[in-house]
């Protein structure tokens, strides 16, 4: 994806910049790979956008706080060292990083949480906001605040905790939006998700925080029309290469096809016509990167493609065009069918 994403010669050098006008990271990825204190050290050296390799990127990066994933223990763990974390550790990578888009360093509740563990993380994460705010203040980047829950009630909970150490005064003037984590364990279960980004776009109004835009961390693919209709504004998505690694070859955001089914003259996005790369996806490379690469970066492009229908639809002067879109999309797909005719039932209006 790095290839595509800087239009290196090994794909042929075509421009895919406009399917990269965001890209997220995370601070916890830094050392999936087990790499060395040396490669560690190098990749926080300078901003990613200013490195020759990433010449040809311009959008905007996201860096995520990695707090998931960091839930089980407060460390980076690389193969010859291990950096601990805190929220001044975690500004400091992403600030060294480069990113566009901050989030603060957040303590994930889990179903299982009773709740006062679920009152005392967001204590600690009320406290992590503090601190960002003020290590963070002068920043060109914008910043996102982090909450946590799946209804009304634990949101509300988790706000409040917030309100108590920061201020809502203060979070509705320095934060530039609202990221909603702890959501992918709830990924299968669209009713949920439903729940989910309604009950919180209910809190932000009742806290006077709406007018922020609605990020909602690490959902994607079919969720996202159902999400966009109830409130969310923007996804990170990873599902376009979980699709390839498993030989998918997306059709749509709700529909793949098994990759040995293709007929690639079909599709007419810039992989499946460039003739090099199609003969890559039906096998013919040596390593199988170069053969799920250009299957990942069309599954990007077809999400994207989607999406962009998706915002024009919301932005459309007919109060019906939203609707209209799940009905064809969705409304057709059988295991999707009923979450469709709730969403256009419950807050698009009703059928027209």
């Amino acid at each position: 994806m790095k290839e595509f994403m800087v239009g290196h010669d090994v794909i042929n050098g075509g421009d895919y910049s406009e399917f990269f006008d965001g890209v997220m990271t995370s601070v916890s990825s830094l050392t999936d790979y087990n790499i060395t204190r040396e490669r560690y050290e190098d990749y926080i050296a300078e901003p990613i956008k200013e490195r020759e390799l990433f010449e040809g990127f311009d959008g905007t990066l996201f860096i995520d706080s990695g707090g998931f994933k960091f839930l089980g223990g407060y460390e980076l763990d690389g193969s010859d060292f291990e950096v601990d974390i805190d929220q001044e550790k975690i500004y400091e990578i992403q600030n060294r990083l480069g990113g566009d888009i901050l989030v603060n360093l957040d303590q994930p509740i889990t179903q299982d949480d009773s709740y006062e563990t679920r009152v005392e993380k967001a204590r600690q994460t009320a406290e992590n906001v503090v601190q960002f705010l003020d290590i963070s203040e002068g920043t060109h980047s914008a910043r996102y605040l982090t909450l946590q829950g799946y209804d009304y009630s634990m949101l509300d909970t988790f706000i409040s905790e917030i309100d108590k150490i920061v201020g809502s005064s203060r979070v509705h003037k320095k934060f530039d939006g609202i990221a909603l984590g702890g959501l992918v364990p709830l990924k299968d279960n669209k009713g949920r998700l439903i729940d989910a980004v309604i009950d919180c776009r209910a809190v932000l109004r009742d806290w006077g925080f709406d007018d922020l835009p609605l990020h909602i961390l690490g959902i994607s693919s079919s969720a996202i029309p159902l999400l966009s209709a109830v409130g969310a504004d923007s996804f990170d998505s990873s599902s376009y290469l979980h699709s390839a690694i498993n030989g998918k070859y997306d059709v749509s955001l709700a529909r793949s096809k098994p990759l040995d089914n293709v007929d690639f003259s079909e599709c007419n996005c810039p992989v499946c016509s460039d003739s090099d790369l199609v003969d890559r996806m039906k096998g013919n490379a040596e390593y199988r990167k170069d053969i799920l690469g250009p299957v990942a970066m069309h599954n990007l492009i077809t999400q994207k493609q989607e999406v962009a229908e998706i915002r024009d639809c919301i932005r459309s002067s007919d109060p019906n065009a939203l609707a209209e879109y799940l009905e064809e999309t969705l409304g057709r797909h059988k295991a999707l069918r009923r979450f469709s005719h709730r969403v256009v039932n419950e807050s698009l209006g009703g059928y027209f």
